[in-house]
């Protein structure tokens, strides 16, 4: 079993932090930082072998910029996800399904944007490979009737950071 040593709280929300930080305290829990932070534009420096994420992803793309938001929350979040760690997403917005295919979305522009047009090297360099690749569906919720559809909205997906 791996244990984790930097373990890192963050949100944008400083109620949400606090209120964190009280039950981590409550509970026992003296080891984890707390952090205010944007992941859009991110305080944090180095990188993770684990990254949970529950909700941030659907609340940036409510914004009114919610596609430009969500490109920018890949770009941040395949920086702050290690090579070999896992990127986990609870989201009550998207599918499984409709969260691999925004992954490989991500990893398509990444290529587009380093690909060389008549490159004609064998090998791929690094900025070509898949940054996320999925790993598993880690949850399935239960689901619901409405309007003669079944139904979940909600996902728990993990992806490997290549």
């Amino acid at each position: 079993m791996t244990k984790f040593s930097n373990l890192t709280g963050t949100d944008y929300s400083e109620g949400a932090i606090d209120l964190a930080r009280s039950l981590a305290e409550r509970d026992g829990f003296s080891n984890i930082n707390f952090l205010v932070d944007d992941v859009l534009e991110t305080k944090l420096e180095g990188q993770f072998q684990l990254v949970v994420d529950k909700g941030t992803l659907d609340a940036i793309g409510l914004h009114p910029d919610g596609p430009i938001k969500r490109i920018m929350y890949w770009e941040s979040v395949s920086k702050l996800v290690a090579p070999g760690g896992v990127l986990v997403i609870t989201s009550c917005n998207s599918t499984k399904d409709e969260l691999v295919q925004e992954v490989e979305n991500f990893n398509q522009r990444r290529v587009n944007t380093f690909a060389e047009p008549e490159s004609s090297d064998e090998t791929q360099p690094e900025e070509l490979l898949p940054t996320f690749q999925y790993l598993s569906h880690v949850r399935t919720y239960p689901t619901f009737t409405f309007g003669g559809s079944v139904g979940s909205r909600v996902a728990t997906v993990a992806f490997l950071r290549n």
